[in-house]
């Protein structure tokens, strides 16, 4: 009796021992499973986009200028007053140019005055050369003076067409000497708003050299967002593109427009020289895009920011997953994601992808699971070195 509990004894204390030893075995060997940040795919309207920044400007702008010197006399507009082409906006001190007309005029008439009287002479001295051509003939006069009257005759001819070239001058004098006094009212060339004045009554142009700007015109009914798109982004877009925008003051509010034209040079072109060509390889180029939106409300202002969305592609109820998912990404738009399948087990997929936006991309898989989680953010890569190491090892014996 005694030694059956002494082997029960020995027994109980050696099944803990081994069991200490397994367990410590256990501890020591055991590695914890990997936890993975993850989220499931879903179902969700797509929105491909380009962003670029712009400014608004009337569609047409034109800068109304004086094309002759003198004082300013009168303006007849302010900012913002709508005019109708041909309306008057400015007049300029005409004294000058009317001056100028008399005196072209007056020229006018005095080389007409001298023509009447070139004719008159003409005429005498047509008769004269007849009549000594008559006398000529029957000896009655000498040929030195038959030819005196020959020569009179066809000098004073010469003269007339002289003085016919100096009317036709003095004509076209006072052609421009009268454009040049209407010029002294300035017209609007177009509808359109008035929205710069830089001159004032009284201040003093001088259009001999450069043109001044007497007001700015511009079209506002239709406005136009002059937006610069990236060289990354200017391949993706085109002319007839969907677009929309917010304004500062409107950060919540989107303004559709249609996408007009791109250029086809930089907007640095204009400043870039065959000698400066190799320094700026470094900084960024940008492509000038035109938007046309209608701005019947007239809450768009000339020169205000834009904030620009351009769709190039879209997609609606399509199987989307999070753009952190996705690992080796091809140039044949293929990816690799990793689907969970129980607390630890990853599977890696390949997917074909799609349209993306800023958050999601679509999958073009018809037999994509969408139900199982996919391990995203900075959990990818342990997934993909936990994938690749169960696939070394080969099945998991238990």
């Amino acid at each position: 009796m005694l030694k059956r509990k002494l082997w029960f004894k020995y027994g109980l204390l050696g099944a803990l021992a081994l069991a200490l030893i397994g367990y410590g075995i256990y501890r020591f060997t055991y590695v914890e499973p990997p936890t993975y940040m993850t989220a499931v795919p879903m179902v969700r309207d797509i929105k491909q986009q380009v962003y670029a920044t712009g400014t608004i400007a009337g569609k047409v702008e034109v800068d109304v200028g004086a094309q002759v010197s003198g004082q300013i006399q009168k303006l007849y507009v302010e900012r913002g007053d709508r005019v109708k082409r041909g309306d008057l906006l400015c007049e300029i001190d005409p004294e000058i140019q009317e001056n100028d007309l008399r005196r072209a005029q007056a020229e006018e008439k005095l080389i007409a005055a001298q023509i009447a009287s070139k004719e008159a002479q003409i005429k005498m001295l047509k008769s004269e050369h007849l009549r000594q051509q008559r006398l000529l003939k029957t000896d009655a006069t000498s040929s030195q003076a038959a030819e005196q009257a020959a020569a009179e005759y066809e000098m004073a001819l010469a003269d007339l067409d002289a003085l016919k070239a100096q009317y036709d001058q003095a004509v076209i004098s006072v052609d421009d000497a009268t454009t040049n006094l209407g010029y002294t009212r300035i017209l609007a060339p177009m509808d359109g708003t008035v929205y710069a004045i830089p001159v004032e009554e009284g201040q003093t142009v001088n259009a001999n050299q450069t043109t001044p700007t007497i007001l700015k015109l511009a079209t506002l009914d239709t406005m136009t967002v002059e937006a610069e798109i990236s060289e990354a982004d200017v391949v993706k877009v085109q002319p007839g593109m969907p677009c929309r925008f917010t304004i500062m003051g409107l950060p919540n509010r989107y303004f559709e427009a249609t996408l007009r034209s791109i250029d086809p040079a930089p907007a640095s072109a204009e400043n870039t020289t065959s000698t400066s060509s190799s320094s700026s390889t470094s900084e960024a180029i940008y492509y000038n895009a035109l938007l046309d939106v209608d701005n019947a409300e007239g809450i768009l202002r000339i020169d205000m920011t834009a904030e620009v969305e351009i769709t190039i592609a879209q997609a609606q109820g399509v199987k989307a997953i999070p753009i952190s998912a996705v690992q080796n990404e091809g140039t044949d738009g293929t990816a690799t994601v990793y689907q969970l399948l129980g607390e630890s087990m990853v599977n890696p997929i390949t997917v074909q992808l799609g349209i993306r936006d800023d958050q999601y991309v679509q999958v073009l898989n018809a037999d994509f699971d969408d139900s199982k989680p996919l391990v995203i953010g900075d959990d990818v890569a342990t997934a993909a070195a936990a994938a690749a190491n169960s696939k070394r090892r080969g099945p998991r014996m238990f």
